[in-house]
């Protein structure tokens, strides 16, 4: 029986991070739309990194910027810049209007990937 208990909390939690990074890759896509474009090198940065599990928390990190485009914390907090395409806050923004349904998002999502098993 405890066999059994560790093997469905562990599928339980590999199912938990999946949907956790698929509903992060949902919302890497609209940080990507709200990101400002000059050359492009600071949309090309932004990637997904995780899921990472600590303690009961399951995470991914959306991340921009890097070697190739090391001023993305200045576009990204910069209230006072003008950008033709995109905005500042571009993370945060899209984030924050996420939040109150992202635990519902991942549930459906859970839902729906144990359907397709």
């Amino acid at each position: 029986m405890k066999a059994r208990i560790a093997k469905a909390g562990k599928a339980f939690q590999t199912q938990m991070a999946g949907a956790v990074y698929q509903e992060s890759a949902v919302e890497l896509l609209e940080v990507i739309k709200r990101t400002p474009v000059k050359h492009g090198p600071l949309r090309a940065s932004e990637h997904l990194e995780g899921p990472t599990w600590e303690g009961n928390n399951v995470y991914c990190l959306i991340v921009a910027g890097g070697p190739s485009a090391p001023y993305a914390i200045y576009v990204h907090e910069n209230d006072e810049a003008i950008h033709p395409v995109g905005q500042s806050h571009f993370i945060s923004s899209v984030l924050e209007e996420s939040r109150s349904f992202m635990a519902q998002r991942i549930l459906k999502r859970m839902r729906l990937n144990s359907l397709e098993l």
